[in-house]
């Protein structure tokens, strides 16, 4: 999505903002990413990686790089993401889940229906492409999220994840 979608997904013009939602997933892995269009233009996404562990280890080697350069420390805090280190994800969620998916919408969305077709298309996508599991992370404190994807099947996985505290991790069989 260009600065239009930006805005529609409530970001208005803060492209590195969007950089750090969907960045990686549409310089590493476009193919399966999604967006969902109402009236008002783009207003929600749904995107993933086939094999995470491929996407992981070239996000963290070519993509959080170029991100770095491209906006350094000094630029602000919104851009401090680019600099921090993602917390490793446990190798056993990567072996019975490979896949990685992340799904978002904005607020005037209140069609629940039309953001569960759009996840369904991605996780079809992924299964018809010989995915066996999907994993996300989702922050403990986000009820609405963690309901979103309960009911698409989602359960919490329970691993220990002492790299990130607050995040949940959720995962679900293809």
């Amino acid at each position: 999505p260009g600065r239009c979608g930006l805005a529609g997904l409530g970001l208005g013009s803060a492209v590195p903002l969007a950089g750090r939602l969907l960045g990686s997933f549409l310089h590493l892995s476009p193919e399966y990413t999604f967006v969902l269009e109402d009236e008002g233009g783009p207003c929600g996404y749904a995107a993933g990686a086939l094999c995470a562990e491929g996407f992981l280890r070239e996000r963290a080697s070519s993509w959080l790089p170029a991100m770095r350069h491209k906006y350094p420390r000094e630029l602000g805090e919104a851009l401090l993401f680019f600099h921090a280190e993602p917390p490793a994800v446990p190798p056993p969620v990567l072996r019975r889940f490979p896949s990685l998916v992340q799904l978002g919408t904005a607020p005037r969305v209140l069609d629940v229906g039309a953001s569960r077709s759009l996840a369904v298309c991605l996780l079809s996508a992924l299964r018809a492409n010989g995915s066996r599991g999907v994993f996300c992370q989702v922050s403990a404190a986000d009820q609405q999220q963690l309901s979103f994807y309960s009911k698409l099947g989602f359960v919490a996985l329970p691993v220990p994840w002492p790299s990130s505290p607050d995040a949940r991790l959720l995962g679900r069989l293809l």
